[in-house]
């Protein structure tokens, strides 16, 4: 009896072991330029020098350059990765979202989209943004804002439909439905697309936008042997900023937290809170390996300043 308790007891905790490492790593968006090299795949992510291996089991990533209209060696897309358990230099593909020739990639962000649809014969584009459903077909229609609403989600389909208050007859609905879509370029997107506006219909692919977000959040790291900074921008606007000073009677440190965002123009903002009540904001530009440096200068930091993402 003692026997098959202890038995019992083992087979219980090997299987409890089991469980715990086959625990699914979570996917995280990605985007970048994929390069090929024999059967093997690099991402070359959007403002980051470090490349990853990618584990293609799916398949899918290599069928797309088998299937390609012409042969390319690099590519840009978007992908959901995850960390691959077994080699912890490589990253595995959860899920292939957009793939194809955009060489410059990486500079399309569509900031301040949702997401964008957009097709051919006629060209037209639907941008879902906070201000509205921007919409303009080449040839037909002006550009066109109608009033935002929230879509209606039926399975794998969110529809919006709205109408201009002000213009009697003129209505958009959007479609966008979550299954592969392809341009005539063969380039790969996550959704198909179709609109009706003003008695015309038309087809077209979709994809998501607020790209530059996916690039910007992480981690920055300045020193200089006297000034150390930390920076944490995370996904949801939120950040941490320390501020570590050596002095002859010491080392001061201050412990910040703030909000930081993506403008318009292209920089971004970090506004810090201090203790007092105050709030310190720094305006940074993006340089092409992902650091940030300080375009104002400020009393508390030189103008010039490097952050580098880790």
């Amino acid at each position: 009896m003692l026997r098959f308790l202890v038995v019992t007891m083992l087979i219980v905790a090997i299987a409890g072991c089991a469980d715990t490492s086959q625990k699914p790593a979570v996917a995280d968006f990605q985007r970048g330029i994929v390069v090929r090299s024999g059967d093997q795949f690099v991402l070359r992510p959007c403002y980051v020098s470090k490349e990853q291996l990618l584990l293609d089991e799916s398949g899918e990533l290599a069928r797309w350059f088998k299937q390609a209209p012409v042969e390319f060696e690099q590519v840009y897309a978007e992908m959901m990765v995850a960390p691959d358990p077994m080699n912890p230099d490589r990253s595995r593909i959860d899920e292939l979202l957009l793939v194809g020739p955009q060489p410059r990639g990486c500079e399309f962000e569509l900031h301040g989209n949702h997401y964008r649809a957009a097709g051919e014969n006629p060209l037209w584009i639907a941008d879902i943004r906070d201000e509205g459903i921007r919409v303009h077909v080449r040839g037909s229609l002006r550009q066109l804002l109608f009033p935002l609403v929230e879509p209606e989600e039926t399975g794998r389909t969110m529809s919006w439909s709205s109408t201009l208050e002000v213009q009697e007859g003129y209505s958009v609905e959007l479609k966008l439905t979550r299954e592969a879509c392809y341009d005539r370029f063969g380039t790969l997107y996550p959704y198909t697309a179709n609109i009706s506006v003003y008695d015309m219909t038309f087809d077209g692919c979709g994809r998501r936008g607020n790209l530059a977000r996916s690039s910007i959040a992480a981690t920055y790291t300045y020193s200089d042997g006297i000034l150390s900074l930390m920076a944490v921008l995370e996904p949801d606007g939120n950040l941490a900023f320390t501020d570590l000073r050596q002095g002859e009677s010491g080392s001061i440190a201050s412990y910040l937290k703030g909000h930081w965002r993506l403008l318009e123009s292209g920089r971004v903002q970090l506004e810090l809170e201090r203790e007092s009540g105050t709030r310190q904001v720094l305006f940074f530009e993006r340089e092409s390996d992902g650091a940030l440096r300080l375009k104002f200068g400020h009393k508390t930091y030189r103008e010039g300043l490097l952050l580098h993402r880790q």
